[in-house]
């Protein structure tokens, strides 16, 4: 039933569809949103991120005689090699090894940038954004070994994406609206798939045709915020710091930014999907944040016989609780089985040196609360990544119920000695064989996670 779920979600948020619904192409005009396009071989394609290429597919297909050049920088993982085509120049890159940026980003950002640069009034440039552009699309200011530092340490202190995205704006020059700078004068179309909660624009890939100022004192509130000093950040970032950010151009062409497709959509698949198995779903929340491990407790313990007070919850807000409580009071006689749905992205911090993402370790906190509460219910929990890979992982995330705690000491597994060694992978590699670990491949998008909580009385 698992893997049915999560292949049903995967299969129905291909990128390839959300770009075939908001955009329309007709009588060499082009339909997106509210906004309208005229066509004559006058359209540039930017692409970047986990979905650039399901994202082209249709452009290329529907756009045809009217592309001039195209530009792709998607993961190295993508199993797609560079090509040009005859009818549109066609670039595409493989880049951001481990989601980093690396030599190859930089390099294809500063093409990108140069033939930006010679666009002009009459042209239409379409960018298409997704989950992973902050590191396939970056021309540091800093040295790029000394950007990566930076999000290193970051990252090592459990930064949110929206830390971490202000952090990189300061440091790049195409971040932040940078790459409409660029663009303009000509106009921009940037269609986005959101892997931010709240869709924030500015933060999604880290805002390239978002104009927005990140000052000095906003890089060093993000730090203060994750109890960083600026000084144990690279000489290069201190020194930028220091004297202040350089002068950047402010010319803006006509820009029209366009979501179309969130977690929030993921969700009514998801709810769709766990219907179809006879389980009444219920969307509790697209807004889940926090460490990974305390959420699993939290969402744990407000199905356990002595349910906490709500102000004992750091994670789960009021609505979230008052949702989880209207759901259960709808099972009986006649309603037997709901799932509760939440997505949104946790974090984790790395007190040990295992193996592991943020859905196997709040799938293994999960475990070890099913373990030790008291409940009415029958419970079973499934947390999984939108894009296959959790964590620097082969697999998408984990299952596991109120049985998982008698399985692994059974097999001599030490559910508390995994989670404290932030060790999940390894635990869930070794569980049952492997089988309450999902592993499925790359799905080449990327909408945050989803945590689908199965209840039965």
């Amino acid at each position: 039933m698992y893997k049915r779920i999560t292949d049903r979600v995967i299969k129905q948020i291909n990128p390839q569809i959300f770009v075939e619904k908001a955009v329309r192409v007709e009588n060499n005009k082009l339909y997106a949103g509210v906004r309208k396009y005229e066509l004559d071989g006058n359209v540039s394609v930017i692409a970047f991120g986990k979905a650039a290429l399901a994202m082209y597919a249709p452009i290329k297909r529907d756009l045809g005689i009217h592309l001039k050049r195209s530009f792709l920088s998607i993961p190295e993982s993508s199993p797609v090699t560079m090509t040009t085509n005859n009818n549109s120049m066609e670039t595409i890159v493989h880049a951001a090894r481990n989601n980093l940026p690396d030599d190859a980003t930089v390099k294809i950002t500063r093409d990108i940038v140069k033939y930006a640069e010679s666009l002009t009034e009459q042209d239409l440039c379409i960018c298409l954004i997704s989950g992973g552009g902050s590191a396939l699309l970056c021309d540091p200011i800093v040295p790029l070994s000394d950007l990566v530092k930076t999000i290193n340490i970051l990252t090592s202190h459990s930064a949110t994406i929206q830390q971490l995205n202000t952090v990189r704006t300061y440091l790049c020059k195409v971040k932040g609206g940078g790459l409409a700078r660029y663009i303009s004068p000509a106009k921009i179309l940037s269609l986005i798939i959101s892997d931010v909660i709240g869709d924030p624009l500015n933060f999604i890939a880290s805002g390239p045709t978002c104009p927005v100022e990140v000052t000095k004192e906003d890089v060093m509130n993000t730090l203060s915020d994750l109890s960083l000093s600026s000084t144990q950040l690279p000489l290069s970032v201190q020194s930028l710091l220091n004297s202040g950010h350089p002068t950047i151009n402010t010319c803006y062409s006509d820009i029209y930014n366009l979501i179309i497709a969130s977690n929030k959509i993921a969700l009514e698949i998801a709810a769709r999907a766990v219907e179809s198995e006879g389980y009444k779903p219920h969307i509790i929340s697209d807004s889940v944040i926090g460490e990974a491990r305390e959420v699993a407790s939290e969402l744990i313990a407000t199905l356990s016989a002595t349910t906490p007070k709500d102000e004992q919850y750091r994670y789960l807000t009021s609505e979230m609780l008052t949702n989880i409580q209207s759901a259960l009071s709808t099972l009986d006689n006649d309603l037997t089985r709901l799932c509760l749905i939440f997505g949104g992205e946790t974090t984790v911090t790395k007190l040990g040196d295992g193996l592991g993402g943020r859905c196997q370790e709040l799938a293994l906190a999960a475990a070890l609360q099913l373990d030790r509460i008291e409940t009415r219910y029958s419970i079973s929990v499934l947390a999984s990544s939108t894009d296959g890979q959790d964590g620097p992982t082969d697999a998408s995330g984990a299952v596991v119920s109120q049985k998982t705690g008698a399985e692994a000491r059974k097999q001599g597994l030490d559910m508390g000695v995994y989670l404290g060694n932030n060790d999940s992978y390894s635990f869930f590699s070794l569980l049952n064989g492997g089988r309450n670990q999902l592993k499925s491949g790359l799905t080449g998008t990327n909408l945050m996670d989803i945590v689908f909580i199965f209840v039965e009385i």
